[in-house]
C-alpha cells in the first residue's frame, strides 16, 4: 500500500484525536484556572479576617504585621486561629526579649545595677513566656478567663521589668520599646480572644 493512499483515511481520524487533545487541554487548563481562583479567594478570605480582626485592635499595623508573619495565618479561617497565632507571637516575642537581656548580661561594662535589673528582667520574660504557654493551652480547651488572667500577668512581668529600671534611675531603660512592644501583642491577642467570647 502507498504512503499516499493513508493519508486520506487517516485524515478525519487525525483531525478527531487533534480536537480531542485539543478539548482536554483546554478542560485542564479550566480545572487550574478554577483551582487557582479559589485558592486565591480564599487567601483573600483569610487576609480579610485578618484585616477585620486587627481592625478592631488599638494597635492595628502591630496586629496586621505580627499576624501576617505567621505561616498558618494565610489560611485561617476562624478567629480561633488568629487567638492562638497571636498568643505565640507575643510567647516569641517574649523568648525574643530573654534572649536579648541574656546577650546584653555578657557585657561587662554595665553598671552592677543596670546587671541586676537586666537580671530580674529575663526572669520576668522566662515567667511571661511560661505564662503564654499556659494561656494557649487554656485557649485550646476555650478556658478563656484562664487566658485573661495569665497573658495580664505576662504583660504585668513587662511592667515589673519596665518598673524595676525606672527605678534604677540610671538613664534610659534599654528596654523600654522591647516591653511597650511586647504588652502591645499581648494586648493585641487578648482583643482577639475576646471576639471569641463574643
Amino acid at each position: 500500500m502507498k504512503l499516499c493512499s493513508l493519508f486520506p483515511s487517516l485524515l478525519p481520524l487525525a483531525l478527531c484525536l487533534a480536537l480531542l487533545g485539543h478539548s482536554g487541554v483546554a478542560a485542564h487548563a479550566s480545572a487550574a484556572h478554577a483551582a487557582t481562583a479559589a485558592n486565591a479567594s480564599a487567601a483573600n478570605a483569610a487576609a480579610g479576617l485578618v484585616a477585620k480582626v486587627c481592625g478592631k485592635s488599638n494597635h492595628r499595623d502591630l496586629c496586621l504585621s505580627s499576624l501576617q508573619s505567621v505561616p498558618d495565618v494565610g489560611s485561617a479561617t476562624d478567629v480561633g486561629v488568629l487567638a492562638i497565632a497571636a498568643l505565640r507571637v507575643a510567647a516569641t516575642n517574649a523568648s525574643d526579649t530573654a534572649a536579648l537581656i541574656q546577650g546584653l548580661l555578657n557585657d561587662t561594662t554595665l553598671s552592677p545595677a543596670v546587671q541586676q535589673g537586666l537580671s530580674d528582667c529575663a526572669d520576668h520574660y522566662v515567667d511571661a513566656v511560661e505564662q503564654l504557654d499556659d494561656s494557649v493551652a487554656a485557649l485550646t480547651v476555650k478556658a478563656y478567663s484562664d487566658v485573661r488572667t495569665w497573658v495580664k500577668t505576662a504583660i504585668a512581668d513587662a511592667d515589673t521589668c519596665e518598673a524595676g529600671f525606672q527605678q534604677l534611675a540610671t538613664g534610659p531603660n534599654i528596654l523600654s520599646h522591647r516591653n511597650l512592644i511586647f504588652r502591645q501583642l499581648c494586648n493585641n491577642a487578648l482583643g482577639i480572644v475576646k471576639l471569641l467570647k463574643a
